[in-house]
């Protein structure tokens, strides 16, 4: 992983990347709706720089607190806790969690040393 000081000067930049202005529409017989406007020519650079403004707003804002890593063996997601005894990203991981565990219970038991302390 990079230092956390070049990570962010990163993401500031891919985010200034693309300069745009938001514009209201606000049509006849519907609800009103933002849509942000731009000059960029480039698919990829107009899609990196939304993926980092979206980025900021989520690290800068209410949700950053609910950010959790997964407690699965082996799972590298993150995901936002939507409740408060979620541990997991997806039910799969709670059950590879559980199915660990079970595991560490009774492997003792077929070798007949009883099971493993806790």
């Amino acid at each position: 992983l990079m230092p956390a000081d070049e990570a962010l000067a990163r993401l500031n930049a891919a985010a200034a990347r693309e300069l745009v202005a938001p514009q209201l529409e606000w049509p006849a017989e519907g609800a009103p709706a933002a849509r942000l406007l731009s000059a960029e020519d480039d698919p990829r650079v107009r899609l990196v720089a939304a993926l980092a403004r979206d980025a900021v707003d989520f690290l800068s804002g209410p949700e950053r607190e609910q950010l959790r890593a997964c407690h699965a063996p082996r799972c590298v997601r993150y995901f936002i806790k939507s409740h408060g005894r979620q541990e997991w990203c997806r039910p799969s991981c709670g059950n590879r969690a559980r199915v660990a565990r079970h595991y560490e219970r009774t492997r003792g038991t077929a070798t007949g040393e009883g099971p493993a302390p806790r």
